[in-house]
């Protein structure tokens, strides 16, 4: 242990990267640990039907979420770690970018809950409130930069912040004994805080850098284009929207675009699928198996999160070889994580929905049992964009995605009907295994992740 320890302090890189990922996990923990109580008491208060009303609407608010992020979410870290100087105009183009995107998405909200819901009011009411969450998604932007740097700790403090305000919410309306409808503004009120708390922080902690930058350069004070004077050092760090830096981002980030929508398709539809093609019931026991199979996601989400940036970094340096262990390191430990995480829930599955949902939602155990080994080729998929994006491939995306998509709109289309929640949940899985490993492996130019993959599994060559 200690001869590990002298390691670690002499590996800047290692050092920030467990820094960061302990950032990201004590996040999630916290985040985590109020979600069980919280969820607990909220979905015995509603019961299944009106907690599928609730999960319905989040269905179309994740769709539309995507849609707002314009696919500039799967490149803005990777432009950030490579054009420091431009810092600042990246992240305020993105963010004006997304803001725009958003109040079309209000509008688009509104007209598919209503075509394929007509006279559903109360569907149509809780749908349109959580989607007023989706203008402050724009400055969740702000959380990449702090990926970028190696920062997340002020994602989550703000996350920290905010999470226990939309937990007292929902407690309160559940002691008032509440309408459902009400349950919605949690949604906004989470998504408000964090983007109020984002924007203090960036520049919070920019503060000092764009200090330090001026006095290093000798800079003295300018002209600015409201004539202020400021100093030219802090240019980089400052908010601003361009014309060009738009143009640069979507040319870059349409793939993304592409493929976020269809991920996101294979992940959402499934439940509006049950609502349409089952009952609000069907909906809220999928969601419950779905909810309780993602608790422990944010180990592996947290330890891509602060390994993508480094393993780009390598690979722009063009230190192959450090670059291919690392990538080797990232999938072994994601593939085990997964493994661990899939043999306790399907050993304690009904244990753990009895205990969060009560003898109600019993039924999600069954959902749970089969997502749970979801997870572990969804996780896979995420490995494969970033080596993807490493090696400029990036292009491809959208073919394993597009595959994903129709498998599971057609799966889903045969299999709930006959099954319910179960079906989709069947579904889920079968397409996360095509997409992200058989076609992995089927398709040439990536052929050599799926053997990568095989052996991180065997843990061949992890640890040299």
């Amino acid at each position: 242990m200690s001869k590990l320890l002298e390691k670690l302090k002499k590996n800047p890189y290692a050092a920030k990267f467990l820094t960061n990922t302990g950032w990201l996990i004590f996040d999630k923990v916290f985040h985590m640990a109020l979600s069980l109580v919280v969820t607990g008491m909220v979905s015995r208060y509603l019961g299944t039907e009106k907690y599928g009303y609730l999960s319905y609407g989040l269905a179309f608010i994740e769709i539309f979420t995507i849609v707002c992020k314009l696919g500039i979410d799967g490149i803005i870290v990777n432009e950030l770690v490579k054009q420091r100087e431009k810092n600042g105009e990246i992240l305020g183009t993105t963010i004006v970018l997304r803001l725009i995107s958003s109040l079309l998405s209000l509008a688009l909200t509104a007209v598919f809950v209503w075509v394929l819901n007509p006279g559903k009011m109360v569907i149509l009411a809780i749908t349109m409130i959580q989607s007023v969450s989706l203008i402050f998604v724009a400055f969740d932007t702000l959380d990449y930069y702090f990926q970028s740097v190696l920062q997340s700790k002020y994602v989550a403090l703000a996350r920290s912040i905010s999470y226990p305000l939309v937990c007292l919410l929902r407690l309160i309306l559940v002691l008032v004994k509440a309408q459902v409808a009400w349950f919605a503004w949690a949604t906004v009120l989470d998504a408000v805080t964090i983007g109020i708390v984002l924007v203090y922080f960036y520049y919070k902690s920019t503060a000092k850098l764009r200090l330090d930058e001026a006095v290093l350069t000798n800079t003295e004070p300018v002209d600015g284009d409201d004539g202020t004077q400021t100093l030219a050092g802090t240019k980089r760090y400052k908010l601003k929207f361009s014309m060009s830096m738009t143009r640069y981002l979507m040319s870059h980030s349409y793939h993304f675009i592409a493929v976020s929508l269809l991920v996101t398709i294979y992940t959402q539809m499934d439940k509006l699928m049950v609502g349409y093609l089952s009952t609000q019931t069907e909906v809220g026991l999928y969601s419950a198996g779905m909810l309780v199979a993602n608790l422990w996601i944010f180990i592996p989400n947290a330890i891509i999160d602060s390994g993508r940036p480094l393993i780009m970094t390598l690979k722009a340096e063009g230190r192959e070889e450090e670059y291919q262990k690392r990538m080797k390191q990232l999938s072994a430990g994601i593939i085990w994580v997964s493994i661990l995480a899939g043999v306790f829930f399907s050993a304690a599955g009904t244990f753990v929905v009895w205990i969060i949902f009560g003898k109600d939602f019993m039924a999600a155990a069954t959902v749970l049992r089969i997502l749970i080994w979801s997870r572990l080729f969804s996780l896979l998929g995420t490995v494969r964009s970033v080596w993807m994006l490493c090696e400029k491939q990036e292009k491809d995306i959208k073919y394993f995605i597009g595959l994903g998509a129709a498998v599971n709109v057609v799966l889903n289309a045969v299999l709930i009907p006959q099954i319910g929640a179960a079906g989709a949940a069947v579904a889920t899985l079968v397409t996360e295994v095509v997409s992200s490993f058989i076609a992995t492996g089927a398709y040439k130019k990536t052929r050599p992740l799926c053997k990568m993959y095989l052996e991180a599994l065997l843990l061949k060559g992890v640890w040299k």
